[in-house]
């Protein structure tokens, strides 16, 4: 969420962000709620301490003078409760606004009234010409007994399956290729070298994260996701809808030094949702399911930095897919589709020759301070003063995708699939599947 006091001192700009992002939210009630809920806590504050104030003078008084300042002590604490009653009956609606105003994007991110307006930064490599009639990725997993979709159905239902076989072996290979890349600081350092970038050469720390996440730090880090997030509201849980939903509150309630910045992680988790809505689009394919896996970056920064993180990560998001030797385009997010915590955004599409079309695999999210805001994650700068910590999430991997792109850009005419070279190491040295 954004600081009370930004929005105050930048009101047009938070303005016109919302009205860019074509968010709805009253910023002119939310003024009005603030300016009631801040003359409450003073008039809460002042009478306490005259409350406070006449206490301690109870038992320096006389007997005689002892009942009066009793009765006023009394008629000073109700006046308390009754000021303490109105700030907390006005809080709920204060933050629930609050929490709806929008991240003022980038002076950067081009304005758009829908994602047509997203603006291509570079395509990557020739898209693939084949002289034979292709398959989709359905078609060669079904013949190469790779996937399950049938059997899936009847014990889970619709937009599951069984992953089988090679696809197996290569979703661990996707997994170890990209741990194994991020672990690399030589990685990282050509990275940097090439695309000038004056960031810190640390590299990933590889992480497991947790699945299920409490309902108030999700909605804290404005991850949940509406109708799209499975609940379980017995337990206040939810179920993430991706790695980065347990990874961006890791240093929740924290206060790092500086010297300990940036804070690098690479984390791999099945993620869940529901795709309310979506029924009928993409069925029959594994781009939209219940349940996929993927790999995310998170990293954490000062405010200095943040922003040339974003440039490390991009550059770290197009050698991953590079590697594996798939054409993609890299896009600039316009602010009609972005996110509401999102400052600055690129997407990558990668080609997929059964739609004859790019579609979206990975994500990079810049998000300044506005996810730490509401979970208290901070770093001391290097004067010592506390300040939140900036915070980039990207996808290093949605496998499922991943292994579309591959297998689809990958066919051969008698249905075979090659491997690509960077994953034959972890898949015991095979060079093709079928």
């Amino acid at each position: 969420m954004l600081d009370p006091k930004f929005i105050r001192e930048n009101l047009d700009l938070v303005k016109e962000g919302a009205r860019k992002k074509n968010v709805t939210v009253d910023i002119d009630a939310w003024l009005e709620l603030d300016d009631k809920r801040k003359k409450l806590h003073w008039e809460f504050s002042e009478i306490k301490a005259e409350q406070n104030k006449a206490s301690a003078e109870i038992w320096k008084a006389s007997p005689e003078e002892r009942a009066s300042m009793i009765a006023k002590v009394g008629d000073l604490k109700a006046q308390v409760q009754a000021k303490e009653e109105a700030y907390k009956a006005i809080l709920p609606e204060w933050k629930a606004l609050l929490m709806n105003i929008p991240n003022p994007p980038s002076p950067n991110m081009p304005e758009g009234k829908d994602d047509t307006e997203n603006i291509t930064v570079k395509t990557w490599w020739e898209l693939p010409s084949f002289d034979f009639e292709i398959k989709d990725h359905m078609q060669l997993w079904t013949s190469l007994d790779l996937i399950d979709v049938e059997k899936a159905a009847e014990v889970s239902g619709a937009r599951f399956y069984y992953l089988k076989n090679e696809a197996v072996l290569m979703q661990f290979a996707i997994v170890q290729f990209v741990m194994q890349s991020l672990w690399d600081p030589k990685v990282i350092q050509k990275l940097i070298d090439e695309n000038n970038l004056n960031v810190s050469a640390k590299t990933f720390v590889p992480m497991i994260p947790p699945v299920m996440i409490r309902n108030e730090v999700q909605t804290d880090i404005h991850r949940v996701f509406g109708d799209q997030t499975y609940k379980f509201d017995e337990d206040n849980l939810n179920l993430v809808a991706s790695a980065e939903h347990t990874m961006a509150p890791y240093h929740m309630w924290e206060t790092l030094d500086h010297s300990e910045l940036p804070k690098r992680y690479i984390g791999y988790s099945t993620a869940f949702r529901r795709e309310a809505g979506t029924y009928g689009k993409d069925m029959g394919w594994i781009l939209r399911t219940h349940q996929f896996d993927k790999l995310e970056m998170e990293s954490f920064t000062d405010a200095e930095t943040g922003e040339e993180e974003q440039k490390l990560i991009v550059a770290i998001q197009e050698y991953l897919v590079q590697q594996l030797g798939i054409p993609y385009r890299l896009q600039q997010v316009c602010t009609w589709d972005t996110g509401k915590p999102d400052y600055q955004q690129f997407d990558i599409e990668c080609w997929i020759p059964s739609q004859n079309q790019y579609r979206e695999t990975h994500t990079s999210d810049y998000m300044t301070d506005f996810q730490t805001r509401g979970i208290n994650s901070r770093y001391k700068d290097v004067d010592g003063k506390k300040r939140f910590l900036h915070t980039n999430d990207a996808t290093a991997f949605a496998i499922g995708r991943a292994l579309i792109a591959i297998f689809e850009n990958n066919q051969t005419a008698e249905g075979k699939i090659i491997v690509p070279e960077v994953l034959r190491p972890y898949m015991g040295g095979i060079e093709v599947i079928g």
